[in-house]
């Protein structure tokens, strides 16, 4: 997809999210209790915006899958029931995104090593497409997927993950910007080469690694404070 494209169908998706919102709140509030996922403005109760590439129905978690592929045996399916049973880990890390807000969370989830072994992963590919719901994708380093701080969320600050926080399952890389931190995952894809990921490919200021660079940041929890970053995962506040 090429920039005009890609700025063009982000801009849709915005006014689309726009009048979704306006239908509604005016004429239609049965749509509005099947939990349609939004994009929001302003930060919620967690201290994050909403966001989301397609406004789309919260995924059903009683037929939600995990589809994995190219793990070195047949394409696999987990159920949530599955990846509910691994070892959980609880993680407070900063969600910084490239727009130059961020929220602290304490996130609640597994380890992609714990995921591997669940499937029994038997692979020397080195990269992972991830797919999602809303038809967002992006390319992760097996190491980075396999890093000590990067989570697969189903839990934040002692509730389950909402829909709109990337329900049921998410990946949280602390040192990366948000855009890195897939939501509403539905397919892992083990490939011997990486690519650029929907908004790297679309958005210059989107980079491939999605490394938090060095700069300023904008915390929700401190409200006009300007707060100078180091770049990587922000540990200081």
């Amino acid at each position: 997809m090429n920039r005009r494209l890609f700025i063009r169908s982000v801009f849709l998706t915005s006014v689309g999210a726009a009048v979704a919102g306006r239908i509604d709140a005016q004429t239609r509030p049965e749509r509005r209790r099947t939990g349609w996922i939004i994009p929001t403005n302003k930060p919620d109760r967690f201290n994050l915006k909403v966001m989301a590439f397609n406004p789309i129905p919260a995924p059903d978690l009683k037929t939600w899958e995990l589809a994995i592929e190219g793990s070195g045996g047949p394409g696999v399916r987990v159920q949530l029931s599955d990846i509910e049973k691994l070892p959980r880990v609880t993680q407070s890390s900063r969600l910084k995104c490239v727009q130059c807000w961020s929220g602290r969370v304490n996130w609640e989830g597994f380890h992609g090593r714990e995921l591997l072994r669940l499937i029994g992963a038997k692979t020397d590919l080195l990269w992972v497409r991830v797919d999602c719901a809303d038809k967002y994708y992006d390319f992760v380093k097996l190491e980075d997927l396999l890093h000590p701080r990067t989570l697969f969320a189903l839990g934040m600050n002692g509730e389950p993950l909402t829909p709109e926080h990337g329900a049921p399952l998410r990946l949280v890389i602390p040192g990366k910007y948000g855009y890195k931190s897939s939501k509403l995952i539905t397919r892992l894809t083990f490939v011997d080469k990486g690519g650029m990921g929907l908004v790297a490919d679309g958005w210059p200021y989107y980079s491939a690694s999605g490394d938090i660079l060095p700069g300023v940041d904008h915390p929700f929890e401190f409200p006009d404070e300007t707060r100078k970053i180091a770049g990587g995962e922000i540990v200081e506040y």
